[in-house]
């Protein structure tokens, strides 16, 4: 009985093996493929990423060598992201399966984030950062996501790798510190800082013979160029 039942159990097993030899398996990489490329023959040129809803998407076809996807019908509804289609799956030539499928698309964009962790204090330089892909209705307006906007600024927090950064995250890299004596470029009297501040930002100062607070524009870390007042 033992022997019977190990017999059939290696019968089966070379009938399964035989079978997946010849099975042809149509998935959801390939359904969202074609469905994308349905997109951009309908005039979408940027790149986007696909969820189902409904529908089928995935085959197994016995005893086919090569399977084509043909998308038709293609719908999009702009105000949710979402569409419908129908496709239909064709092995060697001869219809297989058709099917309606439903679900949402979003757009993408390159973005660019820091490549490695970024210490708090450290300045951003371009080899820092790396492009990477989301979608879109992931980018919040508090986010910097430009290179230009990031590159030269100093981070106000530890940046992690791969991870977005937002506006409050980083600023000006800071060239005067508050209490730092500095040359005013107008003359050559000596002011004290009353703020921090970075390349280009305004800061207060006290002349310490007057008594009297001014305004300038931070030019180095040991030069302010003042506003006349």
């Amino acid at each position: 009985m033992m022997k019977f039942f190990l017999a059939a159990v290696l019968t089966l097993c070379r009938i399964s093996m035989a079978n997946a030899e010849n099975l042809l398996i149509v998935g959801e990489d390939e359904i969202r493929q074609a469905i994308e490329e349905e997109f951009v023959e309908q005039g979408q040129n940027q790149a986007l990423d696909v969820e189902f809803f409904g529908g089928q998407t995935v085959f197994h076809i016995e005893n086919a060598q090569k399977a084509k996807i043909l998308v038709s019908g293609l719908k999009t509804d702009e105000l949710q992201n979402r569409f419908s289609c129908n496709a239909e799956i064709f092995a060697d030539g001869k219809s297989y399966a058709r099917t309606n499928i439903t679900g949402r698309y979003f757009l993408l964009s390159e973005i660019w984030v820091p490549s490695q962790n970024i210490q708090k204090g450290e300045v951003i330089a371009p080899e820092m950062l790396k492009q990477i892909t989301v979608r879109q209705n992931r980018i919040k307006p508090s986010f910097v996501t430009d290179k230009e906007r990031l590159a030269g600024k100093e981070a106000k927090k530890l940046l992690k790798e791969g991870k977005i950064v937002m506006d409050r995250d980083i600023g000006n890299q800071v060239l005067i510190k508050k209490g730092d004596v500095v040359t005013v470029v107008y003359r050559t009297d000596k002011v004290e800082a009353l703020g921090d501040g970075g390349k280009g930002d305004k800061i207060e100062m006290l002349n310490p013979k007057s008594k009297k607070t001014l305004f300038g524009r931070v030019i180095d870390k040991d030069t302010v160029e003042a506003e006349i007042q």
